[in-house]
């Protein structure tokens, strides 16, 4: 396997992971201005520590992920751009074109990440009303007409469901061949057959470590009856501390505090996305999961359970998920009120380390 971490493209909100960017939820969030300057600051400060990406996320009211990812990719040198994207807001054709033109600019940097959308109304925002199932079901169409149009020899029409197409054809490719590196996430089952038919990578939630093992399996299964295999990525957030009590206080007194002001509780019932559902299933279970997995912030709307310890603690549990076969993740600081930059480092050090020991290991027994 091969180690990737990938740091994060904000959308304008706080990029240092605070308490206050992360629990705040809206349903009408405040508009925002983009800070030019700060963004590039940010890729480059992504690319300077050794990430290998930056994930450029997107909702119903953010702002637009192309322009984001043509901005930061043009201030970098090696760092690639995962952008999200949601299928049906733009006709394939054009996004095709868009994609491919980003990733000749960049020489060859970017890659998708295609999002369904995990509540309705952030689809219904752009006018987009089909529910869940039309989406994934648009989603596949989307995506052949998507690849054809960067594949085709010569012109094609298409005729489906949600598109019609007449005499397709792009003059422009990309530099990554036969096509730049594509994913998405989705837990129920529609999401896991949407992945193992199109995509190249699947993103799990960030569960404790048997319930991984667990949707792991589902999705090699309908991967493999397709004849194929992905590639998997997790999300992984940090509580660093020297020690893992220090951390462990650290994350829950930020949980007691927010109690304590009575910050806004997500009621899991209201919860749409089937991934997210089994994240809050195993925060109601217990707060502390396997080494260091900490669920005592979802209630407050985290997304992103932490790992929370020492680099060393914290180094062992995100390896005991490289061990299960996720090679990719999306790294960063939400729930930590006061990231360190040094114990940073050394977890990245112990990561790259950890797998790499790995890898040589599996090497001898197959060499």
């Amino acid at each position: 396997m091969a180690l990737e971490l990938r740091g994060r493209l904000g959308m304008g909100r706080s990029q240092t992971g605070t308490a206050r960017a992360v629990f705040t939820p809206a349903a009408f969030p405040p508009p925002y201005r983009l800070d030019p300057t700060a963004l590039v600051e940010l890729a480059r400060s992504h690319e300077r520590h050794g990430l290998d990406a930056m994930l450029i996320a997107q909702n119903g009211s953010s702002a637009d992920v192309w322009s984001l990812a043509a901005w930061s990719l043009a201030q970098t040198q090696r760092i690639t751009a995962v952008i999200s994207h949601r299928p049906g807001l733009q006709a394939p054709t054009l996004a095709a074109r868009a994609f491919a033109s980003l990733d000749q600019l960049s020489g060859g940097r970017v890659s998708l990440h295609v999002i369904q959308g995990s509540q309705d109304r952030e689809q219904q925002r752009d006018g987009d009303l089909l529910d869940k199932p039309a989406r994934y079901r648009r989603s596949g169409e989307y995506i052949e007409v998507f690849k054809r149009s960067l594949t085709a020899t010569e012109p094609f029409d298409h005729d489906g469901e949600f598109y019609q197409v007449r005499q397709g054809w792009s003059q422009i490719r990309p530099l990554q061949t036969p096509l730049p590196f594509l994913s998405s996430a989705g837990a129920s089952d529609a999401g896991i057959e949407f992945a193992a038919q199109h995509m190249d990578g699947y993103a799990l939630f960030p569960e404790p470590l048997a319930q991984t093992a667990q949707l792991l399996a589902r999705v090699r299964q309908a991967a493999a009856r397709h004849g194929r295999t992905l590639r998997f990525w997790r999300d992984a957030n940090f509580v660093l501390a020297a020690t893992d009590a220090q951390a462990r206080e650290k994350v829950e007194r930020l949980a007691e505090d927010l109690l304590a002001r009575h910050a806004q509780q997500t009621d899991a019932g209201q919860v749409e996305s089937e991934g997210l559902k089994r994240v809050h299933h195993a925060a109601r279970a217990q707060d502390w999961h396997d080494r260091a997995l900490y669920t005592g912030l979802m209630k407050f709307g985290m997304g992103g359970p932490p790992f929370a310890g020492s680099p060393e603690t914290v180094a062992a549990a995100v390896l005991d998920y490289y061990d299960l076969g996720i090679e990719l993740f999306s790294v960063g600081f939400d729930g930590d009120p006061q990231p360190d930059s040094a114990l940073a480092a050394e977890l990245f050090d112990r990561l790259r380390a950890g797998a790499a020991a790995r890898d040589r290991r599996a090497q001898k027994v197959t060499g």
